[in-house]
């Protein structure tokens, strides 16, 4: 049987006694006499069974594929300054020696079939949508990526349909597509290496649904080395067909790049073909059997709500959950608003434990009727409901939180009417003057109560969020308030309970927007609205920190105030305490001397504090003598 003829096809830029080298050495390593010849993009007539050695540049390899698929002939790619992307998409070894080597290998794969887009022959991959986005992996390409990701980012929508003419409506920012094993070698980690045939168009559909998204993924490719996972990341889908068809839902043209030429086109189609000329590559892990297709979008947007949404404007900042997500959740948030018997029980419990507690001036008692308190549930629910605009749950929620203000209320006041005591302990005091720093502990908690609901290892019952936030102590001062007819412990206790409340709801929505849980039609609506209820409860707050500051303020300027000399006596200051009553600020000090000290010295003793203090500020001065055997 005679030996098979080998051809050598060369660049006519090469230089002819480089080429007579080059033909040599292959001539030396195989074993077989090879001939040389010029490249020619035409040329398709040859020898049946011919090896042919090619080092040619990649545009017009690419043309020559055209015109060889019917030629029974072998192709080995050489290695050569301008084929860089034919290397790559072939595997093709760098040197010489090594590319010749593979060719010889028994167990070498060899291509039996060209990819076509849209009918012409492709050798890499071709790419539709925002492929700036992702080239590159340096400093300067990650730094456009994220500028790009923040401003002005939107998916398309898009319709894919494969060979076994299965349909998906989605929606995409990138799609890229090739040949099974291109794809394997340019993306490995998005697709089972198990399931590598080699002989399938795949495609990897990348459909970040948030700015966050889409840095957490663009970041994601820039790693130098990325282990295979058995599921897709956020965002991303994979198919694999014998063919796939990409058309714009919108009638938009898609911005396309295939090996480098850019077009725009509102149809893309991906296919196969058989062909007679096989191709040597260097892709391992090949296998065979029946061609299957393989659909992995459940990462994608498929929701036609959700569809709409992300192809009318720029990615969301954060993640948008569809309506039929996260059910679980729901489930227990729809629970925890409803008024039952077990936790009218609790409340009313946690209720008169907090009251007796404040009337002992207890804290250990009053933490104890925090964690009791039931009242956290509803208003997380409500949170739920107001960021994803659930009607029915807002409202169910509601009533039950009046209906626990209302119950509250009555209660702490009739405990507080038939106790016989009428002094405001100093547990009353605290809560009858909020600030905006209770409010920050309300949006802490709330942030902690939202993770803690949607964290199934962490759980809803969070005894600790329960004592930080501390909903059930301020509203039993109110109800106190109204038992002994006092408006000011009233409402100063109830605006405490009022900036818990709103720091709740707003700190466990944003929290739940965060986590991806809010409506995808009036997430930005929800947000705002409840940024007005914070900026509303702020108000009186802010006014009420004010008072904090000059108490502050008060303490600073007394406190550096340790000693005086009046009349040769030396004094000693003690400040007591800095109180806000009435609109004014008092400062309690308490002067200590030895030996007595008459209406001269007082007053002068006096004049000097003063000195030191606002005017606005009100010191009550306490002078004591301090007697001692020496």
């Amino acid at each position: 049987m005679a030996e098979a003829a080998a051809l050598f096809l060369h660049d006519h830029r090469l230089d002819r006694d480089e080429a007579d080298l080059i033909c040599a050495r292959i001539e030396e390593l195989t074993g077989r006499r090879v001939e040389r010849a010029i490249f020619k993009r035409r040329k398709n007539l040859f020898e049946s069974g011919s090896h042919i050695y090619v080092m040619v540049e990649d545009e017009d390899f690419r043309e020559w594929l055209r015109h060889i698929r019917h030629a029974d002939i072998t192709v080995t790619l050489l290695p050569f300054d301008k084929n860089r992307l034919c290397r790559e998409a072939y595997a093709i070894p760098s040197t010489l020696d090594d590319a010749v080597k593979l060719a010889e290998d028994e167990s070498v794969h060899t291509l039996d079939h060209q990819v076509l887009c849209n009918g012409k022959v492709i050798i890499g991959c071709a790419s539709a949508g925002e492929s700036g986005w992702i080239n590159g992996n340096g400093p300067k390409a990650l730094a456009k990526s994220v500028f790009k990701s923040l401003f002005s980012l939107k998916l398309f929508p898009l319709q894919i349909v494969t060979a076994k003419e299965k349909e998906i409506s989605t929606a995409s920012l990138l799609i890229e597509a090739g040949g099974e094993g291109v794809m394997q070698i340019k993306r490995p980690y998005f697709f089972k290496e198990s399931d590598n045939q080699c002989r399938r168009i795949a495609s990897v559909i990348y459909a970040p649904q948030s700015i966050l998204g889409a840095l957490k993924l663009r970041f994601f490719l820039a790693k130098r080395k990325i282990n295979p996972t058995e599921t897709l990341p956020p965002g991303i889908g994979t198919v694999k067909s014998e063919s796939v068809t990409l058309r714009s839902a919108n009638s938009k043209p898609m911005h396309l790049i295939v090996d480098g030429m850019k077009s725009e086109v509102k149809e893309i189609t991906f296919e196969t073909v058989e062909s007679s000329a096989k191709i040597v590559t260097g892709w391992k892990g090949c296998s065979g059997g029946e061609e299957k297709e393989s659909l992995r979008t459940q990462n994608l947007p498929q929701d036609g709500d959700l569809i709409n949404f992300f192809t009318r404007r720029t990615l969301p900042l954060v993640p948008i959950a569809s309506e039929e997500a996260f059910e679980e959740l729901f489930r227990k948030l729809r629970n925890s608003a409803k008024m039952s018997a077990s936790y009218l029980l609790l409340l009313l419990i946690s209720v008169l434990m907090a009251a007796t507690g404040l009337f002992q001036n207890s804290s250990p008692t009053i933490i104890g009727a925090m964690i009791l308190a039931p009242l956290m549930a509803p208003i997380v629910a409500f949170a739920m409901g107001a960021i994803r605009f659930d009607n029915a749950l807002m409202q169910k929620s509601t009533k039950t939180i009046l209906l626990s203000v209302v119950i509250s209320l009555a209660a702490s006041a009739l405990y507080a009417w038939w106790l016989p005591f009428t002094h405001i302990t100093e547990q009353m005091y605290m809560r009858t003057h909020p600030t905006l720093l209770d409010l920050a502990v309300a949006v802490f908690a709330g942030i902690a109560a939202a993770y803690g609901y949607s964290n199934s290892k962490v759980g809803e019952s969070l005894a600790g969020v329960a004592i930080a936030v501390a909903l059930v102590p301020p509203l039993c001062v109110s109800g106190i308030g109204i038992g002994w007819g006092s408006w000011p412990i009233f409402s100063n206790a109830f605006l405490l309970f009022l900036a818990n409340i709103v720091g709740i709801i707003v700190a466990s929505g944003a929290m739940f927007y965060i986590l991806g849980f809010a409506s995808s039609r009036y997430a930005s609506a929800a947000f705002f609205i409840k940024l007005l209820m914070a900026g509303i409860i702020a108000i009186p707050l802010w006014l009420s920190t004010r008072t904090l500051v000059a108490q502050e303020h008060v303490y600073e300027s007394l406190a550096e105030m340790s000693r005086l000399k009046v009349d040769g006596k030396s004094l000693e200051i003690h400040l007591k305490r800095v109180r806000h009553e009435n609109g004014f600020i008092y400062a309690d000090l308490i002067v200590y001397s030895k030996g007595e000290l008459d209406a001269k010295s007082k007053k002068a003793a006096i004049q000097k504090i003063l000195e030191k203090t606002d005017p606005n500020t009100r010191v009550i001065v306490d002078f004591k003598t301090v007697y001692s055997k020496r």
